[in-house]
């Protein structure tokens, strides 16, 4: 037996596929992509609807048309003549601290918050004292995310809302009271709050955002291959350049 490659996710043989010990065939004749992604990433299936929460949080991070950084990147990319899996792949790595980023922090704030019991107001001084910013809250375009609500009121109904997300709700309510202005709790927020709930690794945080975004990464690459222009670029009288004036280069001391 090889001790280099080792897996405890799946195993292919002649005729056979397991995922966490399951067969493909089974998985897939009875039971939806939300149990197995939640299967894949935590290891067993969901024993009540914390799968159909998966997928709806899949489905929340699904597409944010051009406003997104990284389906710029797609198109862009895509424009350029490449296959569609690069094109896909450029959004992907689009994917940073401050675009799709913020999950796996926010996370990690709220499990610290639950674990010592701290008030939304004492995480949010906290924060003010070490100069950190607060992620998961405000956006540049929603007042009010439609996905944060969609996925508070699935969670509640299905009973899955716990104290990692009655944590994000108390700070949401503390941001008035520290920050002079109400900042709301927008879908990376509550995903890491139902992330945390659903006893899942924080650092699992941007895997959501790439499967969830995925679909949408492909379905901008095809149509900026089939209905735009190539080479998508900004045009001369888009850019504005801050360099130095027209100057003449000296001559080199070395000679030519």
């Amino acid at each position: 037996m090889s001790e280099f490659w080792k897996t405890s996710i799946s195993r292919v043989r002649p005729g056979e596929i397991l995922v966490r010990g399951y067969p493909i065939e089974q998985l897939t004749r009875r039971r939806s992509f939300g149990d197995v992604v939640h299967l894949l990433l935590t290891g067993e299936l969901p024993r009540g609807r914390e799968g159909l929460l998966v997928e709806a949080i899949l489905v929340s991070c699904c597409e944010h048309s051009l406003a997104s950084p990284s389906v710029d990147a797609v198109r862009f990319v895509a424009s350029c003549g490449v296959p569609l899996p690069t094109a896909v792949a450029a959004g992907v790595s689009a994917i940073g601290d401050v675009h799709g980023g913020a999950i796996e922090p926010c996370a990690l704030i709220l499990a610290q918050a639950v674990r010592e019991g701290k008030t939304g107001t004492a995480v949010l001084r906290g924060l003010q004292a070490a100069k950190r910013r607060m992620p998961g809250y405000g956006h540049p375009v929603h007042r009010s995310d439609p996905r944060t609500k969609v996925l508070l009121s699935l969670a509640r109904k299905w009973k899955l809302a716990g104290s990692h997300t009655r944590a994000a709700l108390g700070i949401e309510r503390a941001t008035t009271a520290v920050f002079g202005k109400r900042l709301p709790l927008n879908v990376d927020g509550v995903i890491a709050a139902l992330m945390c709930d659903l006893g899942m690794d924080a650092r699992l945080g941007r895997a959501f955002f790439v499967i969830g975004r995925a679909p949408g990464y492909a379905a901008h690459a095809h149509e900026q291959m089939t209905r735009e222009r190539p080479f998508k670029a900004a045009e001369p009288a888009e850019i504005t350049y801050t360099g130095p004036r027209r100057r003449n280069a000296p001559a080199s001391r070395a000679g030519r």
